[in-house]
């Protein structure tokens, strides 16, 4: 796991939601929505700042790795799809099972990384 690639690509992926936010708003009627203001959020804290905490302690698990990476591209597309809902005023419950599913993952994925970390404590 190459976790300063990573690190790029969170950073792009965190810029691209802030581009996509302020191309959408111009074309939103001054209307505007907190989830698609803040989707880059995701990316930024929980894939930047969080692969930059896992370099730190050197764990390696690509299940744990995949699983992560998955929720909080659920997460992240989850936030612009409810954002573009808010902006065009409809309303449905769907947005709520990708923050759900995005958290399951995140969680199961960094409780994995958490595991291994202390198991191979426990081996040195």
């Amino acid at each position: 796991m190459n976790t300063h690639k990573t690190v790029k690509i969170y950073g792009f992926t965190t810029l691209f939601c802030i581009a996509f936010n302020y191309i959408y708003s111009l074309f939103g009627h001054g209307v505007s929505s907190p989830f698609m203001s803040y989707a880059f959020a995701f990316s930024l804290v929980l894939g930047v700042g969080g692969f930059i905490a896992l370099g730190r302690l050197n764990v390696e698990n690509r299940i744990a790795f995949n699983l992560y990476n998955a929720g909080i591209a659920t997460l992240t597309v989850g936030s612009l799809l409810r954002g573009i809902i808010d902006i065009a005023g409809a309303d449905t419950i769907y947005p709520v099972y990708y923050f759900v599913v995005g958290t399951v993952l995140v969680a199961v994925g960094g409780l994995m990384y958490f595991y291994q970390w202390q198991t191979e404590l426990a081996h040195t």
